[in-house]
């Protein structure tokens, strides 16, 4: 068993019996609990259509909750009459077709993520952002003349750039070519630990969850484990 990095604070990220189904289908999600703390990579794991890029799309609050609770660092954003707007929740995400904005350049799309940041410094902080992520240079360009490793670092920088709590990846690798995406998986992740941000990685690919997540969950599992309990410890291999 490989030793993992130990959490010892509280968790950024709580989840608690959350539900969820489309108008008129069976539950798409249906009690699930989760935690991550400041640091921590959490791999999803579960069968297509299992309910993954649903679940972070309720992080996100992209769609609303028909029960439970999500809190981030104590405070609920979704609950019993509780729906935090998405650009209100300190959350990051990153899609995998990347999501820029096609008719701005690499500095105006990570410019757009800083709503609450004065006008005179934007720029300068969307820099910072784009240094960061090795894409400073390519700040005047447009997003098409870029490769999709180039786009996928963007679309970080700008994910970043909300300074998030907890950041959502939604196969955000896996339109990348073998060694690209490995070399872009290890700067993102190592950056998102270096932020202490909670991460929530949603991912098809079992090996990459293993070499990527501190813990990997089953979706199904942490919805309905095998001995009918909604507990986290039944769908998490650590």
């Amino acid at each position: 068993m490989n030793s993992l990095p130990q959490f010892e604070s509280p968790s950024v990220l709580e989840i608690e019996d959350l539900e969820f189904r489309y108008r008129g289908g069976p539950p798409v999600i249906s009690g699930c609990r989760l935690s991550v703390a400041a640091g921590e990579v959490l791999c999803v794991l579960g069968c297509s259509g299992g309910g993954k890029t649903t679940l972070l799309r309720l992080i996100a609050g992209l769609e609303r909750s028909q029960g439970g609770s999500i809190r981030i660092d104590g405070e609920e954003i979704e609950g019993p009459g509780v729906h935090r707007a998405p650009e209100r929740r300190r959350v990051g995400m990153v899609f995998q077709d990347f999501a820029l904005f096609p008719n701005r350049s690499v500095l105006g799309n990570v410019m757009f993520a800083m709503g609450g940041t004065p006008r005179n410094r934007r720029a300068a902080l969307a820099a910072e952002h784009l240094d960061r992520v090795g894409m400073l240079e390519y700040g005047p360009r447009m997003p098409h003349t870029l490769s999709g490793g180039q786009q996928q670092r963007v679309a970080i920088a700008r994910a970043m750039a909300r300074k998030p709590r907890v950041m959502l990846l939604d196969e955000s690798f896996s339109s990348l070519d073998t060694e690209t995406r490995v070399e872009v998986r290890e700067e993102t992740v190592r950056i998102l630990r270096e932020a202490d941000v909670a991460t929530v990685m949603v991912t098809h690919d079992p090996g990459e969850a293993e070499s990527v997540g501190d813990r990997v969950s089953w979706l199904d599992a942490c919805c309905r484990s095998e001995n009918g309990s909604n507990d986290d410890r039944a769908c998490t291999r650590e």
